[in-house]
Order: C-alpha cells, then sequence, then structure tokens
C-alpha cells in the first residue's frame, strides 16, 4: 500500500517555492496535506503525472498532447515533473520520508524529526495570509533557516521537512537568500492523503549520498548520456525546450558558479 494511503488530511496549505538560480529566479507550487498521523508535501503536477504513469492509455494520451503543444510552438505549457520531491512527515514515528531523484536516480530516504531544533525568537512578529506568526530560528542539514508560525494554526508542521514548531509553518528562508517558501493559501478538508503513487521507482539510499550523486549531476547533466555515446552535436530537450548538450552544461556552469546548491549543504565533505 502506497504511504500514507487511506489517512485524513485536516489542513490543505499552498505554498510558493522559491529558488534563485543565477540570474533567474525559479517558482514551483507545492501543497502540503497534513492531519493528525502525519502529511504530505508534493507538487501537484507531479503528483498527476506519477498517477498518470500508472496507465498505459494515458500515457498515450499525454504524449500526443505534448507533441501536439510542441508542434504548435507552445513547448513551454507541456506539463513536466521538474519539481519532483515528495516529503511524508509519519507523526507516530516521528520520522520524515523523502522521495527525490535527477536524471535517471530515484532514491527513497528517512531521517527522525530530532534532527531539525528550533529557537523561537518571541518578540518578532510579521502577517502572513492575515495570520500573526512568530520567528523561529534552526541549523538545519548546512543551513540556517528563519521560521514564521501561527499559533492559531496549532498543527507542529510546514513546508518541505521544516515542522516541530507549535503552530504551522506559514513561511521559511534560509540565510542564503537562495531557497524560500511562502503560504500562498490555507483551507480545512477532511479529503485523504494520496500516498507515494510510484514507490516502485524508489530505492533506499543514504541521504548524503543521495546529494553527493545529484551535485554531480547539476555539474555536469548529461554525463551519463555522454558516457552511453552522445553525439557533440546533438539536439536534446530539457523542460520542453530544445537545445544542444555544451548549452545544457554551460546553464549548469553558470548556475553553479553564480552560487546555487541544494536545500541542505552538509553533503560537502
Amino acid at each position: 500500500m502506497p504511504l500514507f494511503a487511506q489517512q485524513k488530511a485536516r489542513l490543505k496549505v499552498g505554498y510558493d517555492y522559491r529558488a534563485r538560480l543565477g540570474e533567474n529566479v525559479h517558482d514551483d507550487d507545492y501543497i502540503l496535506l497534513s492531519g493528525d498521523d502525519g502529511s504530505m508535501f508534493f507538487n501537484p503536477t507531479t503528483l498527476w503525472m506519477d498517477i498518470l504513469s500508472k496507465d498505459d492509455a494515458a500515457c498515450q494520451a499525454y504524449g500526443a498532447m505534448a507533441s501536439k503543444l510542441a508542434e504548435a510552438g507552445r513547448s513551454s505549457e507541456i506539463p513536466n515533473r521538474s519539481a519532483s520531491m515528495y516529503v511524508f512527515k509519519d507523526n507516530g514515528k516521528q520520522m520524515k520520508t523523502v522521495y527525490d531523484d535527477y536524471s535517471d536516480q530515484y532514491a527513497v530516504y528517512s531521517e527522525p524529526y530530532a534532527e531539525m531544533v528550533w529557537e523561537v525568537v518571541p518578540d518578532s512578529t510579521k502577517t502572513v495570509l492575515g495570520y500573526e506568526c512568530i520567528m523561529a530560528k534552526s541549523d538545519y542539514h548546512g543551513r540556517h533557516w528563519t521560521g514564521w508560525f501561527s499559533p492559531e494554526i496549532p498543527m507542529q508542521d510546514g513546508p518541505w521537512k521544516l515542522a516541530g514548531l507549535p503552530g504551522l509553518i506559514l513561511a521559511a528562508a534560509e540565510d542564503g537568500g537562495i531557497h524560500s517558501f511562502i503560504a500562498n493559501g490555507i483551507e480545512t478538508t477532511d479529503g485523504e492523503i494520496p500516498g507515494m503513487p510510484r514507490d516502485d521507482w524508489y530505492h533506499k539510499e543514504d541521504r548524503i549520498k543521495f546529494l553527493q550523486g545529484k551535485y554531480r549531476n547539476a555539474q555536469d547533466p548529461l554525463a551519463d548520456l555522454a558516457a552511453a555515446g552522445l553525439p557533440a552535436n546533438a539536439k536534446i530537450y530539457v523542460n520542453n525546450e530544445l537545445t544542444t548538450p555544451e548549452e545544457v552544461r554551460a546553464r549548469a556552469r553558470k548556475v553553479l558558479d553564480a552560487g546555487y546548491d541544494f536545500l541542505e549543504t552538509d553533503y560537502h565533505k
């Protein structure tokens, strides 16, 4: 049975995740479904595509739609699963489980809630979505985070892996100025937490080793293809855009040279 299937949520919270990629800013929409037993944090397009992947007819329909949009010069409108990370929190076990991937590497790993410790700053407040929020700070896996939680919403949860405060975390940013989350909507719900649709794709992995491999891929996103004989003058699609291998590598170098790194940086050892 997929992780968290048939468990109920109490809150549905939308978050804007923003990452600074060199000179550009990339935004992704995420949803947090949070209940008494735990929660699921995911990108809705990725969830839709992963569910769709289990149905051959649906996959064929998606392929036909993508081809028509590409032929019409509307490649940017083709849905993709670039925001592919899922985070599950299990309140009973006090564990977080992360499903993440890059290239063709799919990994799942877990960690205890206790790895994140917050210091509340009670005299610092701001308003998010009409809720008065209190500041808290945490050093977590290589970054220093500032979070804003609302005691009015008594759920010890938040975006991504952020959790453990006496109220829902509605906004958070790390001090490097690269990554941030802010809630863009919140509503009550009694819907089910859908669970992980394709846990069959993933293998258990050490978090540090996974992130080290992911960083090597960020340095050269085409290393595996090149080893398999990718021609230097090949034309390839990246995020529905036709480009060249050298352009892909140049973009990757530019982003990393400008200081981009992942949400967690303690894998640099």
